[in-house]
Order: C-alpha cells, then structure tokens, then sequence
C-alpha cells in the first residue's frame, strides 16, 4: 500500500504550520489502523505511507477503513482543515533489505497511487482478482483501463475501489476520465490544438483584444433535456442539441465536442465538473426543452467548468418553424460571451437555414434522429423522414444532405435497399444539395463521401472535404472521413494529423479512435496499432470493430493463433457480420485450419455472398487464382471495400501477385 495527502506541497507553502498540524492529525489517524489488519508499517517518506500486508483482502479493507475514518473526520471538521488522501495497492514480490522493501510490486504500487482521485483508491489488476469475489463494505470494482505507469514497461490494468458515500458514476464516464487523463492522450490533444491556435493566428494576423485564452475554448453542448417527459418529442431535444453543435462547430476559433462523444452523457446525473474532466473542456452549454403542440420552450446557460458558475442563460418560446433561428440565435450569444471573432462567413454559417415551414423541420429533426442510431431500420426511417422535409420544402437544402448521408448508409448495407439503387440516390442528393446551397458543409461533406467511397473520384473527394472544412472547421466526421481518404492515397502523416484533429473535437469516439489503429496497421506499424487498439477497448470493451481490427493485426504479424482468438471473439459480438466471418475464415486457412476455412467459404457460396469476400476466402485457402477471379467480380460490381487494397498488409503473397496491381490501377490507386 502506497498513500499520499492530497494538496500536501501546496499548503506547506502557504502555511507550513498548519501543514505540519494536519500531516500529525492524518498519522494519528490512520495509523492504528494498520495493525488492526495485519499491516506493517515500512517507513512514512513526508506525508506518505509505505505499508506490507499479508494478504491484498487485508490490505483493500484497511484502505477503505481509512478511507472511511477520514471521510467521517471532514464531515465534522472546516474545510481548510479537511484532510484527503489518495491509496494505491498491488500485489506483488518484495525484498526486504536492512529494514526497507524493495522490487516492481513496491514501485508498482507507487506509480499506482497518484491515479486515485482525492479521498479514493485505486487498485492493480492483481489486487482486483483476489478481492473481487468478497463483500468489502458495500465496495464496488470499476475497470479503468491500463494505466502509464513511469518507468513500468509492463501494462497494468487498474481498477477504481468506489465507496459506499462516493458517487457512483456510469462506468464509461470513469473509463473516458482515466482514458483522457493519460499523458500520451493529453499530449496529442494539446499538441494538436497548439498546432490549430499557431495556424489560425498566422492565418488570421489580426490586431490583438481581450479575449478568452484559445485554451479555454473548447465547449461542449449537453444534450438538451426533454422536460415534456413524452418520448415523441425527444426528437426536438436532440435535434436541437445536434444543430447547436453543428452551427458552433463552424466557429474557427472554437472547438467544440462531436455529437457521438456527447451523447455518452445523456440520462446521467454527473456534474458540469465531472463531465468537463472526461471532455478536457472549459465551458458546458446545458439546457431543457418542454414541447406544447407547435410550441416549445428552451432553456440554455453557459457554465463555466472551473467555477461551475452560468455566464448567462437565456430563454425562448420557438415554434418549431422558428428552431433554426433559435439555435442560430443561441450560437451567436456562445460566441458573443466567450469574446470570439467571427469572420463573415462564420456568421453566415451561424445563421443556418431552416425550412420555411414547421412541417418540414420537424421531419428533418425527426430523419436526423433516425440517422444517428445507425440501424438498417432506423436509416430507412430517416429516409422517410428526409423525403417527407424535402417534399414539405424543395429548397431545404439539410434534408437533401440528410438524403444523401442516409442512401451512402444504406448503400454500406444499412436496410434492405439493393446497394446500386442506393448510391444513386446518394449520388444524385449529395448533387442538388451542393446545387442549393454552395455554402453548406453537409453537403459539400456528403457529395465528397460519395466521390470518395462510391465514384472512386479521388481529386474530387479531396477538394470536397476541404471545401467542408473551409466552411466548417470543427466538422469531426468530415476530418474522420478526409483522414480515411488519405490513408487509402497512402499519404499517411496528412490522414494522422486529420485523425488526430477529430479525435481532438471528439474524444470518446469509438470510430476516430479506432481509425487510428487502422491507419497505424496500414503503415506496419504493428505494436503501435495493438496499444491504440487496446486504448479503445477502454472507452468501450464489446466493441466488435476494434476485436476485428485486432484480430487483422495479428494475422499481418503471423500471429494466427490471436488472431483466430479475436476474430471469433468479434464475430460473436457483432451478431455474425458476413466481413468478419470471412476474415476469420482467412486466419484459419493461415493458420492451417483448412476444413475450418473450408466451411466457412461453403457457407457464403451457399447464400451467395458478395464476391469480395469469396475472394479472400479463397486467398486464405491458397487458392490464388480463384481469389483474383471473385476480386474482378467485385471490381466489376463497384465494391467499396475493395479501396482497402491499397493499404492492406495482411495479403502479402496477393500483392506480389502482378494482377494485385492491375486491380489497383483500374481503381485510379497506387501500390
């Protein structure tokens, strides 16, 4: 057991004297506790506590005693004499030596300690394990994911002891703290944003004011809460909450928090503080929305994260024909508070265009909503929804972008549309959105999508996304989709600092985090894609795409074993994808398991599976031939998935292979 006051250091400098009363008090405190559970004691080192127990059952209930003797102190004590410490525990072997320990499991247990949370406890993979299955004192065990411990090469997996008086907290948003806290994680997001402040201030050269500090300027809106309590207007909130971040997200100065990393905090009972530790922002816009027919009443404060103190708040009673100007109206006050220049086209972007009449918005908010639970159901809802809008009012220029996004989807094989008839619709949407209305990202976003994984059309989807991106700096999706683009033209530093960028702008997403270990396997670079990958599991661990990826990974490393290991393991959480499957077919093959790959290729030819993935069955069974023949098949059929070939490492012998070559040319893709 390792401990430590919290704020020790700085109160001996502001008063040494009381610092030394305190540090007295938490010894006579907690130090007979140690006995009592067979601790003993090592040595103290300032304020600190070295402490051996026999067992990591014993030393997990003196630390929550502790905890609790300490807790019970500051409830009847001023808060300038409370006294808060921070425990760390792992089980490992010592060396005594001359009356002192030595060895990993005392530096370990050090390392561990300062990732506790003032008054909390933290607790090794090891302790976790032998500790888990008893009833410590109405304790629970929160995973947090694995820990940058100085100078300790090996991971180790820590857990959070929460306990009985501390507020329990869904365990993504420990799991997102910790992940965020991390050091390598912090960097990257403070290098890119200190690369995004030189850029924009030499772009800009504009004479200096008084100005929030570029560093506080990251915002994150909370989902608008539905106070009405009727599930059919949920849809208003989130659709209200979705268009605020859209329009702030043009702000160049900004940066505000995607949608997908926002959403985690709906329906939680966290705290502006605790919510703004997991997003790294300084400022949170929260709100309530109650509906009544036609009208409706919105609510918005702008908190400041430090001081958990509204800037202002601000009321308005739209109808819903009026949603768009209000949360334009809104976006301009954020702005205004937070002392951010806005260029003309900002403002232009700011005041974002609705529909002329209630009918079509509410079925625009009703398709977005749709969309974004990404469900072959729910993105043929939303293509209802978009085309009901656009009927409503040919001119809105949202609802055709919303079109195009949802027929890109169902095209991917979202729905039940045949994937030809779907991109054309995409296709011919993405068109008259940009026709429209040159100056919406949405669209211009949505056309590139298409050029890039549909036409094929590399130079145009390029200038597309940077067109999107001029308009909308802060679009996350756009940076994610751009960053794809270019890892597939092999331009690998422009599509990190991309990723990079939407990582920043959406911290907890499953998807940026997880194209980053892609874009790392693409390059080889192996042991850096599996920590990445590894780093994503911690925001979610069943998700499938990452289990996939690992697995991919593996198989370009040979490791055919681990790579089955977590193919099979994503294939059972993604319900039985058809792209999963195969790949897990291939590993076999790999691997030797001919009968096992043999199956699986019976199985898709049995239910006429898309070329593609006949093809690298085939591949896996050796039979190299026969893969180039379904690989034309696919090439003919337009298969998006084919893209890949430009960057997968994983078939070596198929790209040694001249005709590899030749499919790449046809697709207007270097080797």
């Amino acid at each position: 057991m390792f401990t430590d006051m919290v704020g020790y250091s700085a109160l001996t400098q502001r008063d040494e004297s009381l610092a030394l009363q305190l540090l007295e008090e938490h010894r006579q405190l907690v130090r007979p506790l140690f006995p009592a559970r067979g601790g003993r004691e090592i040595k103290t080192i300032g304020d600190a506590f070295l402490v051996e127990f026999a067992s990591a059952l014993d030393a997990a209930t003196c630390a929550v005693e502790m905890q609790q003797v300490l807790h019970e102190h500051n409830l009847a004590t001023p808060p300038e004499r409370r006294i808060q410490i921070r425990i760390g525990l792992h089980a490992g072997d010592v060396i005594h030596r001359e009356g002192d320990v030595f060895g990993d499991g005392v530096n370990i247990a050090a390392r561990i300690e300062p990732l506790a949370e003032a008054g909390g406890i933290c607790v090794s993979e090891d302790v976790a394990r032998q500790i888990q299955n008893n009833k410590l004192a109405d304790c629970t065990l929160v995973k947090l994911g694995a820990g940058e411990l100085k100078n300790i090469t090996v991971p180790v997996e820590i857990y959070r002891l929460v306990l009985p008086w501390q507020k329990r907290r869904p365990e993504f948003a420990d799991r997102a703290a910790f992940f965020l806290a991390k050091k390598s994680v912090r960097r990257a997001i403070v290098a890119v944003a200190a690369v995004a402040v030189v850029l924009a201030a030499l772009w800009m050269r504009r004479p200096s004011e008084p100005a929030v500090p570029a560093s506080e300027k990251r915002l994150a809106v909370l989902p608008l809460v539905n106070l009405g309590g009727e599930a059919r207007d949920e849809y208003f909130a989130d659709g209200m909450t979705e268009e605020l971040i859209s329009s702030l997200s043009s702000v160049r100065e900004l940066s505000v928090i995607a949608r997908t990393s926002i959403t985690k905090f709906k329906g939680t009972k966290l705290d502006v503080a605790e919510i703004g530790r997991a997003l790294s922002v300084g400022w949170i816009l929260e709100g309530t929305v109650r509906m009544a027919g036609e009208q409706a009443k919105v609510r918005v404060s702008l908190v400041d994260v430090a001081s958990q103190k509204a800037l202002w708040t601000q009321e308005f009673g739209p109808t819903i024909k009026d949603v768009f100007a209000v949360q334009s109206a809104i976006a301009m006050s954020v702005s205004d508070a937070l002392k951010v220049r806005l260029l003309a086209g900002e403002k232009s972007q700011l005041t974002r265009r609705g529909a002329g009449n209630a009918e079509a918005n509410r079925e625009y908010l009703l398709g977005r909503s749709q969309l974004n639970k990404r469900t072959g159901p729910s993105v043929m809802q939303a293509i209802e929804h978009f085309t009901h809008a656009a009927a409503d009012d040919p001119g809105f220029a949202l609802a055709l972008a919303g079109l195009a996004d949802a027929y890109s989807l169902a095209g991917a094989g979202y729905g039940t549309l045949p994937r030809d008839e779907a991109n054309r619709h995409a296709r011919d949407y993405a068109v008259r959105a940009v026709e429209l209305d040159h100056t919406l990202a949405e669209a211009h976003a949505a056309l590139a999508y298409v050029k890039f994984r549909i036409d094929w059309n590399w130079a145009g989807a390029e200038a597309g996304f940077k067109r999107a991106l001029e308009l909308k700096p802060g679009y996350a999706r756009a940076h994610e989709q751009f960053g794809l683009l270019l890892a597939i033209l092999r331009r690998f530093p422009e599509s990190m600092a991309e990723f990079q960028r939407a990582q920043q702008l959406d911290p907890l997403s499953l998807g940026v985090s997880n194209g980053i270990g892609r874009l790392l396997h693409f390059e080889r670079r192996y042991e850096e894609a599996l920590v990445q990958f590894k780093r994503t599991l911690e925001i979610d661990p069943q998700f499938p795409e990452v289990h996939f990826n690992i697995g991919i990974t593996y198989l370009a490393m040979g490791r055919h074993d681990e790579a089955i290991a977590s193919l099979e393991l994503a294939l059972k959480l993604s319900n039985n994808r058809t792209v999963i499957a195969a790949m897990l077919g291939v590993a076999q093959g790999f691997a030797g398991r001919k009968a096992d790959a043999q199956k699986i290729y019976d199985e898709m030819v049995a239910k006429s599976e898309a070329p593609y993935y006949l093809a690298v069955l085939s591949a896996g069974l050796g039979e190299t031939d026969r893969a180039f023949k379904y690989f034309e098949e696919a090439l003919a059929q337009r298969d998006a998935i084919l893209i890949y070939m430009a960057v997968e490492p994983a078939f070596p012998q198929l790209a040694a292979d001249p005709r590899y070559g030749q499919i790449l040319k046809k697709m207007g893709l270097a080797q």
